[in-house]
């Protein structure tokens, strides 16, 4: 009687060339995420393949169970035993496969990874064109595309661009392909930061100002030294923030939109330390007019690196709530989301608008209007829990230090908002990574 592994490659139609390229691609990918070499070296007789379809095999040695298991979903033993009646009717009567999107994109890839693996000793410029153009549709999709999804495929083009610089040594193509590690090592970070995990955070933004050093780029390094200053004052060390902020302002060739940029994050550097009149000033400098001055970086692949106005009202309004200028945070926080609402496309409300919407109702807070508060918040708790990241939870969190204060505190409406706040915390991103990831040390009063 022929075995369950015949009936699946005779229903596939393989033939034994056709199952050995596949034996073999799924070994290769065995070894990209285990690192064992003895799926790289695997690989399969015709007279093997003859005794497997014909149950004239014991137990198979490592890493055969591992390849047949991922190929066909089903353990070696059950797939070398005798095929029953039952599952032959079974097979029979499976329904066809139906392609979905995602497996089309898979295979894009797949072909394109073979194809650029076949011309590596050449490295031709369509590779990096491609890699370019991925990196860029992806600092774009952040608006819509969760944290974690966007770190796997971050993760991806920095093992692709890893991969081709160690394939050329032509000087232009190595300084493109260290710009993408640096963009990618630079998307990674804000989705570690995202999810809560601040020392991987804090290790791929370094990763990124390395590689815009090694291309000398100065937006690229100018962005990473200033996310090292918001990682370092989410962190507790405003004074270092201010330090990392000084030096990103060395670096030469950023646009208005990067310089706007560092005047928001220097504003939140000084009002941590409570130095309200540089905070003001860097707060003026951020909504300046920008003028004509752009970069390829902050301005044209943009995206997750773009600061638009509307994320720099948010920004503001988080600098004045550590001032205790609950007036001023509100009419920032309320320009940031009037500024959303008035976009017809390219807004991105799962990101910016949730952090506005927190910020308007603790300067609400501030000023004892519960109801507003209240209102400002129903949006921002039905987020999907993959949007509640870092930054927004503790923005929310700083609401709850709001309730507990002695005129809101003993109120039901108070008390309600800070059960919601509870449920909406518990299941947020950075749970995603475990109980424990999270490590900002701020007091939430002052995130």
């Amino acid at each position: 009687m022929s075995t369950l592994f015949d009936a699946l490659v005779t229903q596939a139609k393989m033939d034994f060339r056709s199952f050995l390229a596949e034996y073999k691609q799924v070994a290769g990918a065995l070894h990209q995420e285990s690192g064992d070499l003895a799926f790289r070296n695997a690989t399969l007789t015709e007279k093997s393949f003859g005794r497997w379809r014909a149950g004239d095999v014991t137990r198979p040695h490592h890493p055969t169970p591992a390849i047949l298991k991922r190929m066909f979903g089903k353990p070696a033993h059950e797939l070398l035993a005798p095929c029953t009646d039952e599952q032959v009717q079974a097979l029979h009567s499976a329904p066809a496969p139906v392609l979905d999107e995602r497996e089309l994109a898979m295979t894009a890839r797949d072909a394109r990874a073979h194809a650029a693996d076949a011309a590596s000793q050449l490295l031709p410029d369509l590779s990096l064109d491609q890699l370019e153009d991925d990196l860029v549709r992806l600092v774009r999709a952040t608006s819509f595309t969760p944290p974690h999804v966007i770190f796997m495929q971050a993760k991806e083009l920095l093992g692709l661009a890893t991969v081709m610089l160690d394939r050329t040594q032509v000087l232009s193509q190595r300084g493109r392909l260290f710009l993408v590690a640096g963009q990618a090592s630079a998307l990674l970070a804000a989705c570690a930061f995202d999810l809560g995990s601040m020392p991987n955070a804090f290790e791929l933004t370094r990763a990124a100002a390395l590689y815009g050093q090694v291309a000398e780029h100065g937006p690229l390094q100018a962005y990473a030294h200033g996310y090292l200053a918001v990682l370092y004052y989410w962190n507790g060390n405003p004074a270092q923030a201010v330090r990392q902020i000084e030096q990103a302002q060395s670096f030469p060739g950023v646009g208005a939109t990067g310089n706007a940029r560092l005047a928001a994050i220097a504003a939140r550097a000084y009002a941590h330390l409570g130095r309200a009149e540089e905070a003001h000033r860097a707060i003026e400098r951020s909504v300046a007019d920008r003028g004509p001055a752009v970069d390829d970086l902050h301005d044209n692949v943009a995206g997750e690196f773009d600061f638009s106005v509307e994320r720099v009202a948010m920004s503001n309004s988080s600098s004045l709530l550590l001032l205790r200028d609950g007036a001023g945070a509100e009419a920032s926080a309320r320009q940031s989301l009037e500024l959303i609402a008035a976009r017809s496309t390219g807004s991105s409300p799962l990101v910016v608008a949730p952090q506005a919407g927190a910020d308007l109702a603790t300067a609400l807070l501030m000023r004892n209007d519960l109801d507003g508060a209240a209102d400002v918040l129903r949006p921002v708790f039905s987020l999907p829990r993959e949007w509640r990241g870092a930054g927004l939870t503790v923005r929310v969190n700083a609401i709850r230090a709001e309730l507990a204060s002695p005129t809101l505190r003993n109120t039901q409406l108070a008390r309600d908002l800070a059960e919601q706040i509870d449920d909406f915390t518990v299941v947020a991103a950075p749970q995603i990574l475990g109980p424990g990831a999270v490590r900002l040390a701020l007091d939430p009063r002052t995130a």
